[in-house]
């Protein structure tokens, strides 16, 4: 009996793969290969003309005091989005896998936001936040100016993380169920038998033994969290205020469409990307060594 399947001809698995190699060139490949190439010359802004300049381009970015206020944001919303996506998917797979009676009409209520676009989340909860129409103008009735995101940095960074947690819950919260219902029940059986409630048991053998997918959820969202952010900042905060959510997604946008600085968007899109790299490459590290020192114990 054969266990696997064979093309017979040369050419059948190029044609079937051709359409969407197609796709990842021209969508991917060829908007990098352009990319690199304006951050490495003088863009005129409408185009027909252009000149080599270099590296002038980097540096002028990072020369850039703006850049470095864009990256610390741009930390903090990855680093906060990132761990209240995670934790609030752990804690929502957790108690719909311990009431497995009621959660399938959970599972199913908290998968369907994955469908809202960012752009319209964005609307929804600027509306939502707004200080004086929307629901947290409750706020400012019982006390007032106490909530004012639009002048206030800290609590503009707080619902744009917010937003952006509750764009990545229902993907986490998938695989973090799917996670859970792997383990085996007698692992969790003996745990109660010795007396371990449903708290310890996920603390000390639950979350250990779900740890890979933990990590796959985190750097999912980090990618995310730098490159598809765009959207939410756009649509609730246009980086503000006083560029306190102007994280690099969205200056790259700014400065390439509204600055119309076609070579230094460019360039700061590069920087944005070796960014990305360096990140995932420190997780995979920490992950890797973590993983040899249990291995060793």
């Amino acid at each position: 009996m054969k266990t696997s399947a064979r093309f017979h001809g040369r050419w059948m698995p190029l044609a079937l793969g051709l359409p969407q190699l197609v796709l990842i060139a021209w969508f991917f490949y060829w908007p990098s290969w352009k990319g690199l190439w304006w951050s490495l010359h003088l863009e005129c802004p409408f185009g027909h003309c252009t000149r080599f300049v270099g590296l002038d381009n980097y540096r002028r970015e990072l020369g850039d005091a703006s850049l470095y206020a864009s990256l610390l944001s741009t930390a903090v919303f990855s680093l906060c989005g990132v761990a209240l996506s995670v934790a609030a998917a752990l804690a929502l797979a957790w108690m719909v896998e311990f009431h497995r009676r009621s959660g399938k009409l959970f599972r199913y209520l908290l998968i369907w936001p994955y469908a809202v676009a960012g752009s319209v989340l964005g609307v929804i909860l600027r509306a939502a936040a707004s200080p004086g129409i929307g629901p947290m103008a409750y706020l400012n009735r019982l006390w007032p100016h106490v909530w004012q995101p639009h002048l206030d940095g800290a609590q503009a960074m707080a619902l744009v993380v917010a937003a952006f947690a509750w764009t990545q819950i229902p993907f986490d919260f998938i695989v973090l169920v799917a996670a859970l219902r792997s383990i085996p029940a007698d692992y969790l059986a003996a745990a109660a038998i010795d007396g371990a409630g449903p708290l310890r048991r996920l603390l000390d053998i639950q979350i250990p033994m779900i740890r890979p997918q933990l990590f796959f959820v985190a750097t999912m969202n980090l990618v995310d969290s730098i490159t598809n952010s765009f959207a939410i900042v756009d649509t609730m905060t246009q980086g503000g205020p006083g560029g306190a959510t102007g994280i690099l997604a969205y200056r790259a946008y700014r400065d390439g469409f509204v600055g119309l600085d076609l070579s230094g968007s460019s360039a700061l899109s590069m920087l944005l990307m070796l960014l990305l790299l360096a990140a995932i490459a420190a997780q995979f590290a920490a992950m890797e060594r973590r993983a040899r020192q249990e291995g060793f114990r």
